[in-house]
């Protein structure tokens, strides 16, 4: 968990000062299937891990340095986890309408999927992120 939060400050950095490419050394598969969620979301163009595993590359997408400022929150923190329940994420939705949310699901593979994703698979689960659009 801690290093997600390392990549999402990383990445929210680079937005401000208008980078397009961002090198991380430190990374687990956790946070890659975060990074495929967000590329499948369009928030970052894509990602390339090194051969060795050591560094991951993260190419961000012009439109969103140039147009406007997307920023990405994290929600659960390393010292406190928020699980939500499928009621929690209706409302949630309701209420916040624009935004995206990014939440782990309490299964075997530990699945990342959006809260339009759990709210339709029925299943709720560990509140990651919150992107702001």
């Amino acid at each position: 968990m801690l290093t997600l939060v390392k990549i999402i400050n990383t990445l929210n950095n680079a937005v401000l000062l208008k980078k397009y490419k961002v090198v991380i050394k430190h990374f687990n598969t956790f946070s890659l299937n975060v990074l495929k969620l967000l590329q499948q979301l369009n928030i970052i163009d894509s990602y390339l891990v090194n051969d060795t595993f050591t560094t991951c590359t993260i190419f961000l997408n012009t439109a969103t340095n140039n147009v406007f400022f997307q920023k990405i929150l994290c929600i659960s923190k390393p010292h406190k986890f928020i699980y939500c329940t499928v009621v929690d994420l209706i409302k949630l939705r309701s209420i916040d309408l624009y935004n995206d949310y990014i939440l782990s699901i309490n299964d075997t593979n530990h699945t990342i999927i959006n809260i339009d994703t759990a709210i339709r698979q029925n299943k709720g689960g560990l509140l990651l992120l919150k992107v702001i659009k």
